[in-house]
């Protein structure tokens, strides 16, 4: 797996970075959540009690105990939209179900708390059930915290899952943003989030070094597509000590961009866009989408020429890049 291109890193970081500044103090200090018994120990059976069960102790692990959510099995015939299905092979392994991106949608809220609806196949299907329990969490959490001060960060499915790894979820997040099944149409690759692996594999990553969690029991619970990505990010993140550093003592100035990301013998931008020919995990219009996406300084006039000079060297770079691709 070819590693993030160096203004995607920067994006990922200071959104990250953001989420800690505004809501670090009503995250806490969570667990690095494991898809195993020490954190699990219930048996699921699919019904609506263990579904129940499942996700308060979901909440549990979040710090998120207190706020009630109801979860509810929708019919058959309906999506957890109300939409009605149209069918399909019925063998209940053509495809994964398709959760993760529509997990904020499916909350509604409930007198003084939230419900939240899941389809059959979801229940069925471990990693998109834990996916999108995590992300719903992760929707609530922005929702119940947010302020006029500390708005929820547009877009906001990024944020869902930067929040969500902040709240411990990040294992569970990256095995649903790559999920490898086998159906009557062939193998299929399903995304269950909206940031891929690289992305939550580095969001992962600052969790667990500031944290000080063990990635080596992450690294155990990994398909070996999210393994890749985590010692990537890891890499990354051991050529830049500072980061986790300012991470922890001063996020806001990580959100404003204000830190440096490579190495002096070997700058990270010239590693990435100096190759001719790459198969980077996003297209460089997605790229695009995403830089517009990152935080700037807001209302501080002494960070314009940092920005400017940012936005400069982007700019070149995807310039570049679009010139090797051509």
């Amino acid at each position: 797996m070819e590693p993030l291109p160096e203004p995607v890193a920067r994006a990922i970081v200071q959104r990250y970075a953001r989420i800690l500044a505004a809501f670090g103090t009503e995250i806490g200090a969570r667990p690095l959540v494991l898809p195993n018994a020490d954190f699990f120990p219930d048996t699921f059976t699919g019904d609506a009690k263990s579904l129940k069960r499942l996700v308060k102790r979901m909440q549990v692990h979040a710090g998120m105990a207190d706020i009630p959510i109801r979860p509810v099995l929708v019919d058959e015939s309906e999506d957890a939209h109300g939409h009605a299905h149209s069918g399909g092979c019925g063998s209940g392994g053509c495809a994964v179900p398709r959760a993760g991106t529509d997990s904020p949608a499916r909350l509604t809220e409930e007198g003084d708390g939230y419900r939240l609806a899941f389809e059959p196949g979801e229940v069925r299907h471990p990693v998109a059930l834990t996916t999108t329990v995590a992300r719903a969490l992760a929707m609530v959490f922005l929702a119940e915290t947010q302020t006029p001060e500390t708005p929820i960060e547009a877009p906001v499915e990024l944020s869902v899952d930067l929040a969500a790894v902040a709240l411990g979820f990040g294992e569970l997040l990256l095995e649903g943003s790559h999920v490898y099944s086998k159906g009557c149409g062939g193998p299929s690759i399903a995304k269950l989030t909206a940031l891929g692996p690289a992305e939550l594999a580095l969001a992962c990553a600052l969790f667990v070094a500031r944290g000080g969690h063990s990635a080596r029991a992450l690294q155990k619970e990994l398909a070996p597509t999210q393994r890749e990505a985590l010692d990537e990010a890891r890499a990354l993140l051991k050529q830049n000590p500072s980061i986790v550093r300012q991470l922890d003592e001063d996020p806001a100035r990580l959100a404003a961009g204000d830190f440096e990301l490579g190495t002096a013998e070997a700058p990270l931008l010239s590693r990435w866009f100096g190759k001719k020919k790459r198969d980077d995990d996003l297209s460089l219009d997605e790229l695009e989408a995403m830089l517009s996406a990152a935080p700037r300084p807001k209302k501080a006039a002494k960070k314009d020429r940092e920005t400017d000079e940012l936005s400069a060297l982007v700019d070149e770079a995807l310039r570049d890049a679009r010139a090797d691709a051509e």
